[in-house]
């Protein structure tokens, strides 16, 4: 069930950010992927585990406005 839940996270934040890079603005993508991150953490037991798809988020935020 956790790792159902996991995927179903990081498919969430691989289309929030491919929504947000589509969207052309660097700030919206970063603030969707702090949504998400706060979302995963209320889900999580182990909050540590939401910081690596948070910073694969960010990351793909950084290649947005350029």
């Amino acid at each position: 069930m956790m790792l159902k839940k996991l995927g179903f996270f990081i498919f969430a934040c691989a289309a929030a950010s491919s929504y947000a890079m589509a969207e052309g603005s660097e700030a919206e993508c970063r603030e969707q992927c702090l949504i998400e991150r706060n979302a995963c953490m209320e889900d999580h037991p182990r909050p540590s585990v939401c910081f690596t798809p948070y910073r694969n988020c960010i990351n793909k935020c950084r290649g947005v406005g350029i």
